[in-house]
């Protein structure tokens, strides 16, 4: 009944379809009015696998404009939206009764969520069908609120059940009027993470956030103070005010390494930069006391500075997740060293799991160090099958950051880091090679 019942709905789609068409090339008026979709979207095709971001521009006529410009951009397609029944229809200018080029899709606040490829110049940005369980379709996020889109962090210590909780509090902001907020703490000894999304709107300097009635607050280029809920078992919303996360990008853990054994020590070092500004650089020298530095950090253009209360501030680069910057190791070591981090998306232990064509199963644990050296581990239905070590460097590529793995026999290995590492490597002795997504 229910492949009856999708194949009915996707018929009547279709249909819809057809009639919205018809009647925007025969320049008919339609039923709904279009107007509240005006504005400039940005349509990311990275998940579909495309690394490219394009620009939609909807007008309060119903004309729509595709362009790789928010201003003077190339012209990649025109033409009229419909609207009938929660369904739109993008109809182009060279779209004809006996070819139609179209593309269909629904709002979602501040989201249009496409059901269609979505034609663009000569080419068009189709759904991502990697998995057919759960295919990935294009979605176009207005802009909208950019002055304090971001993320925004803060704290909250409260009495509760005779115990004190804090609430580790973040809210982003992003386009399309999206919000999400995510809170942590512990209670009883175990550890809770709560999350919510939503849409959000702000006027005069007051934001609101949907979902849940009463969460609303002030905003400024500062940060914000809102009532929200910050826990699933919440009957009543809290107040909590955050800081706008400046650096937020640029925040996380980076772990370094020198090997100084020819002066009789080696350095381990980590430096934590966090989302409001703030770093603790710790640098570790066998037995001696952890050298420490706290301060304040900025971070625009690749250039990181640390800045330091009694001397000159420090001045390195980050990108793609590395950082290359001369600090101190120790009081008793007057000169500066050059040391190289890395950040958590290539730092730890790694683990995937994968299917060959024959149904082998194979499991892999990836392993990378501070000090660039990595090793693989492959098992294939649970027996050990390969080993590899070698060292890793982490570049910049067209399409974003690569991860290249060089194994002590010259072999390379290439892959992205996003989310997670995907990359295709050995598998046995014979150099088959299959492919991994690994996570943490």
């Amino acid at each position: 009944m229910k492949n009856e019942g999708d194949a009915n709905m996707k018929l009547l789609r279709i249909i819809l379809c057809l009639v919205l068409a018809a009647a925007l090339l025969g320049c008919t008026a339609l039923a709904d009015d279009v107007s509240a979709l005006a504005g400039t979207y940005l349509l990311d095709a990275s998940p579909l696998g495309m690394p490219l971001t394009v620009y939609l521009i909807i007008g309060e006529d119903g004309t729509f404009r595709l362009t790789n410009k928010p201003e003077g951009g190339a012209d990649k397609g025109n033409g009229k939206i419909g609207s009938q029944d929660g369904l739109y229809l993008m109809v182009y200018s060279d779209s004809t009764n006996e070819q139609m080029k179209t593309a269909t899709f629904t709002a979602d606040g501040g989201k249009l969520v496409f059901s269609t490829a979505v034609p663009y110049g000569a080419a068009s940005f189709s759904p991502n069908t990697e998995d057919p369980e759960n295919p990935i379709y294009p979605v176009a996020k207005k802009i909208a609120y950019e002055e304090y889109l971001g993320e925004y962090v803060g704290s909250l210590e409260v009495q509760a059940m005779g115990s004190s909780i804090v609430y580790e509090v973040t809210v982003s902001l992003d386009y399309g009027t999206e919000y999400t907020l995510t809170s942590t703490f512990a209670m009883g000894g175990e550890t809770y993470d709560f999350t919510q999304t939503g849409s959000f709107s702000i006027a005069d300097g007051q934001i609101s956030l949907d979902g849940r009635e009463g969460q609303i607050g002030t905003i400024d280029e500062n940060g914000m103070t809102v009532s929200a809920f910050l826990s699933a078992m919440a009957s009543s919303p809290r107040e909590i005010s955050l800081q706008k996360a400046l650096t937020a990008d640029a925040a996380g853990e980076y772990l370094g390494f020198k090997d100084m054994s020819m002066m009789g020590f080696t350095v381990n070092a980590s430096l934590v930069l966090d989302a409001v500004g703030g770093y603790v650089y710790t640098a570790s020298l066998g037995e001696e006391d952890n050298y420490v530095l706290e301060g304040s950090f900025s971070c625009e253009d690749g250039v990181l500075v640390l800045n330091r209360e009694d001397a000159d501030a420090l001045e390195g680069t980050l990108a793609n997740q590395v950082i290359e910057i001369k600090v101190p190791i120790s009081a008793s070591v007057p000169m500066t060293t050059a040391i190289v981090f890395y950040g958590e998306a290539v730092q730890g232990e790694f683990f995937a799991e994968t299917e060959a064509e024959d149904g082998s199963r194979y499991e892999s644990a990836l392993t990378l160090n501070p000090d660039a050296t990595y090793t693989i581990a492959v098992k294939k239905d649970g027996e050990d099958a390969y080993q590899e070590a070698g060292t890793f460097a982490v570049e910049a590529s067209m399409a974003g950051t690569s991860l290249v793995l060089t194994a002590q026999d010259g072999t390379v290995s290439t892959g992205m880091v996003s989310e997670t590492i995907n990359v295709n490597h050995n598998i046995d002795a014979a150099f088959n090679t299959l492919g991994f997504k690994y996570a943490k």
